[in-house]
């Protein structure tokens, strides 16, 4: 049992191992483009590391590039149109070890044949062959595991050439040849300005007797063109033009041979600036006036910089005199940012981003001051700080707005503060920021506070003044509740025997009443009995009961009622 499950298992490896082994059969390689070229000794050029996973996705690569630094020298770096955008370790360089470093991905995956990961732009230092190779690297696959797939890695070898002095000799042509060709461009017509587009047309006008016409595109600006169109043309379309200036040379023939050359310069500038950087000069840290120098690696000339402080409107500063710098004054003291997008030429543009701080210096402090004040005196303050400094100090009141005044120090740092009038009763706060020649400012200073009263006799007088302003309301406040209240009783003692004699009075009205009432009853009961000779009925006698007995029990409701009135009234 345990030799089948053995088996399955080894089985089941050996099926995984040879899956796996398939799929890391496929190579991806790392190269230089161009692997060759010649140069010459001072100039510049640039040579781009690409990749290609041939049809697999990868998800990053790493690499190292050497170089001899005694033979090129490494102007920039740039991965600004790479197809990664993510960095273990962003493109960097050492001039003295001669080395090339990057590290980048992308987690969505990458399949190309030419897939730009950086450009590097040398400059030519010396006359020979220069070999640019990689020393180490390492592509790996999507694959979920990582797999290095490298299985190539080509350089490249530059030929430098001595820079010669000694022009090249300009083409004399025999005698009754044609003129030079007046050459015309429709896409790029001036000669001066730099375009983004690589393609171009040129056109000229052929005379009569010209029998041949040939022509030449390269980088400099007195060939003899090497092309022949036996059958004369007007017109030719130049594709894929190289970053930089580029010459067409045409010339025509006639039967006397071959005539004058026109040269037509064409200006190229496809891509944003190769890199651009934003330093300082050295200055004080606390100096408010800072000077920026803008480094920028590109094939056109930068024509303007629109520079953003601070977050604040951009505006466009044109760099006319080719300093590459730019001064900014009056800084405060804090963090800042400034913001550069360096616009070449052609209208391409890189935008850099530098942060910087201004330090101020030690706040100003206050020695000597006041702490309580009366009104009509005008205070002192003394304090120190730097020597021959402006000093600000600013006045600011409870109810009062902010005052402020300007004094100096002297050569040891002392400075005094007089106010120009004394200060009303209150409570200020006094504080003082310290500002040198160059505009540096200081910490402000701890604030210090200070108390103004009103002499003494004037507040013994207020004191009384308040005192006489609460008792006089209060004792004529007194009097009207006490008469007040009297008053009250008074009507209401009134009132109350006024109640007692209408009380009483009505209750002797209604006895009299009562008994005039009962009386009339027994009248009426004594006619009733002798129209009935003495007889009445038992219905009548007791409905003469009830109603003597109604007017007994309402006569003592009534008195009783009044009874209770007049308790209520003593």
């Amino acid at each position: 049992m345990r030799s089948i499950t053995f088996s399955k298992i080894a089985f089941l490896v050996a099926v995984v191992t040879l899956f796996f082994g398939v799929e890391s059969t496929y190579a991806a390689t790392l190269r230089l483009s161009p692997e060759t070229g010649v140069y010459t000794a001072g100039s510049t050029f640039t040579v781009q590391v690409l990749m290609n996973t041939q049809g697999k996705p990868v998800n990053a690569a790493d690499a190292q590039v050497g170089y001899n630094p005694n033979e090129l020298a490494v102007v920039s770096v740039n991965r600004g149109s790479s197809v990664f955008n993510l960095w273990t370790l962003e493109p960097t360089f050492s001039a003295s070890a001669g080395t090339i470093s990057f590290g980048g991905g992308s987690p969505t995956g990458y399949t190309g044949a030419s897939g730009n990961i950086m450009t590097i732009t040398f400059r030519a230092l010396g006359s020979g062959a220069s070999k640019v190779s990689f020393k180490t690297g390492s592509i790996l696959a999507a694959d979920g595991l990582g797999t290095n797939v490298l299985t190539a890695m080509n350089g490249g070898t530059y030929s430098i050439e001595a820079k010669s002095n000694t022009p090249p000799p300009e083409y004399v042509p025999p005698a009754n040849t044609p003129t030079a060709p007046s050459v015309v461009s429709s896409t790029h017509s001036d000669e001066d300005r730099w375009y983004r587009e690589t393609n171009a047309t040129v056109s000229w006008l052929v005379p009569p007797g010209v029998t041949a016409v040939r022509t030449l595109v390269d980088s400099s600006p007195s060939s003899v063109p090497t092309k022949t169109y036996e059958e004369p043309i007007g017109q030719r379309e130049i594709p894929d033009l190289p970053q930089g200036t580029s010459y067409f040379h045409v010339q025509f023939k006639n039967a006397d041979g071959w005539g004058r050359i026109a040269h037509f310069r064409i200006n190229i500038d496809s891509e944003e600036p190769e890199s651009f950087t934003i330093s300082e000069e050295d200055v004080d840290a606390a100096s408010p006036k800072r000077t920026f120098i803008f480094e920028v690696t590109d094939v056109s000339p930068i024509s303007s910089y629109s520079i953003q402080l601070d977050g604040d409107t951009p505006f466009e500063f044109k760099d006319t005199e080719g300093l590459k710098r730019y001064t900014i004054e009056a800084l405060t003291p804090g963090s800042h940012t400034i913001v550069v997008e360096a616009r070449d030429s052609a209208g391409n543009s890189r935008v850099a981003t530098h942060t910087f701080t201004v330090t101020a210096f030690e706040a100003p402090l206050f020695s000597e001051y006041p702490e309580r004040l009366t009104t009509g005196v005008v205070p002192a303050f003394k304090g120190t700080t730097r020597p021959n400094v402006e000093v600000i100090v600013t006045v600011s009141g409870v109810a009062e707005e902010n005052h402020t005044y300007i004094t100096r120090s002297n050569e040891s740092g002392e400075f005094v503060f007089v106010p120009d009038d004394s200060f009303s009763v209150g409570v200020y706060e006094i504080t003082a920021i310290a500002r040198g020649e160059n505009g540096a400012q200081s910490e402000p200073s701890v604030p210090v506070r200070i108390v103004v009263e009103e002499p003494g006799y004037m507040v013994i007088g207020t004191f009384a003044v308040k005192v006489l302003s609460v008792i006089v309301p209060l004792v004529a406040l007194i009097i009207v509740l006490i008469f007040g209240a009297w008053f009250l009783w008074w009507r209401l003692h009134r009132w109350q025997r006024k109640v007692m004699r209408e009380t009483i009075d009505a209750e002797e009205k209604l006895a009299r009443e009562f008994d005039t009432m009962v009386a009339s009853l027994n009248s009426l009961i004594e006619k009733l009995k002798e129209s009935r000779k003495n007889k009445l009925t038992k219905t009548e006698e007791s409905l003469i009961h009830e109603v003597a007995e109604g007017l007994r029990t309402a006569q003592e409701r009534i008195r009783k009622e009044l009874t209770d009135i007049e308790d209520i009234v003593e």
